[in-house]
């Protein structure tokens, strides 16, 4: 009976043992995948903007007109910020999700912080295409978070918005304070969203069907990682006529 016992424990030591090198073995997989996919996003990205450097940059080289030569340089120029604007931000994200990136704690008002930020984004924009309303508490809404990362999270948001709205389009900002809660929304007129794109939507370096417009591909991404880092209820719809994000926090007095 004791030799049956021991073998038996033997046994299921034995199996969860098994169990959990296949999980360290799938986790190591996922892992590799996920690296995989990470450089070959990156290598993608990288070589357009590289391409356009070294082409223009073997343009100036032959090119006489002084005001041509300028539009190469601002067009290098233009490339190296957005490589730069791309490593950046990857490397936030990375932090974000590797949990290096840790979250202040302040108190301030919610409202005043999305008046600067779409004032800076929408308002005082040049050359906008857009028509632009808003809707907010005339009070002021306290949270608790860290402002910078908030600033992240609404900029991000506004910035899609703008980008992606149609030409001569809408695009609305409403915020509502429901209880404790405060329940921040952003439209754009535009074309509706499949199911497949609304399940993408948040991933790294995507950016649906239409890849017409600039940008890393990763500002949605961040805002995913620092609502999700708040366990904060976070979507995105389709409504008539466009697409909608949205996002909930809690309140402080």
């Amino acid at each position: 009976n004791i030799m049956f016992s021991n073998l038996r424990s033997a046994l299921e030591e034995l199996e969860l043992a098994n169990a959990q090198l296949a999980k360290d073995v799938k986790k190591e997989r996922i892992l590799l995948e996920q690296r995989k996919e990470l450089a070959d996003n990156l290598s993608h990205e990288m070589k357009t903007p590289l391409g356009l450097i070294r082409a223009y940059t073997e343009s100036l080289n032959d090119e006489p007109d002084p005001e041509k030569q300028q539009q190469y340089i601002k067009a290098i120029l233009d490339a190296t910020e957005r490589m730069d604007g791309l490593i950046v931000s990857l490397l936030d994200l990375s932090a974000l999700e590797a949990g290096a990136a840790e979250l202040d704690k302040e108190r301030f008002d919610f409202v005043e912080l999305t008046e600067i930020v779409a004032g800076r984004l929408l308002i005082d924009a040049p050359d906008t295409n857009f028509t632009f309303h808003y809707t907010i508490p005339e009070e002021k809404v306290f949270v608790l978070a860290d402002k910078k990362r908030m600033e992240q999270v609404l900029g991000n948001l506004i910035e899609n918005a703008k980008k992606y709205v149609l030409p001569g389009g809408e695009i609305r900002l409403k915020i509502q304070q429901e209880n404790d809660h405060i329940h921040f929304s952003i439209f754009n007129q535009a074309s509706l969203l499949d199911e497949q794109e609304l399940s993408k939507i948040w991933n790294k370096f995507y950016r649906g069907s239409d890849q017409h417009h600039k940008g890393s591909g990763l500002g949605l991404a961040i805002v995913s990682q620092i609502l999700s880092m708040y366990h904060a209820p976070f979507g995105v719809v389709n409504i008539e006529n466009g697409i909608e994000f949205y996002f909930c926090f809690p309140t402080v007095k």
